[in-house]
């Protein structure tokens, strides 16, 4: 004999819960929470290089305007150290001076202008940032 089976009977009950709707709810929520929470992150690191490329650019017009109020003789190489010290530059910053001449083989430039090269950087999560600027120091007659 074959029983007869009522159509209500497959309809899915209404009384609660499945353990594949508690699956799939939570694979949902655990992939928007994923989503958002990594959005965050980026948002946080760019913000963060954005502060100190901001602050690398602030060291190096500070250094450069003092670099222009100080004679042609002094403007050497091993200015680094002191600027550092003199602007109260953080350790993680890297400041780096060269000077050389600019008119090399020229007889009359050679002695009277001086080319500043500045670089600034700084490491973040082993990513080097730069920030480099030239200028020229024209010794006064």
């Amino acid at each position: 004999m074959i029983k007869k089976v009522k159509f209500e009977n497959l309809i899915k009950s209404n009384k609660g819960f499945t353990m594949q709707d508690l699956v799939i709810a939570t694979l949902i929520i655990t992939l928007f929470v994923g989503l958002i929470s990594s959005l965050m992150y980026a948002v946080y690191n760019l913000n963060i290089r954005t502060n100190l490329s901001s602050q690398m650019a602030t060291y190096a017009v500070q250094i450069l305007e003092d670099i222009d109020k100080i004679s042609y003789d002094e403007v050497s190489s091993d200015l680094a150290e002191t600027y550092k010290s003199k602007f109260s530059i953080p350790a993680g910053f890297d400041v780096n001076i060269e000077v050389s001449n600019y008119g090399e083989g020229i007889e009359n430039v050679q002695d009277i202008i001086k080319v500043v090269n500045l670089t600034i950087s700084y490491e973040l999560t082993n990513d080097t940032q730069q920030f480099s600027v030239q200028r020229l120091k024209i010794k006064e007659i």
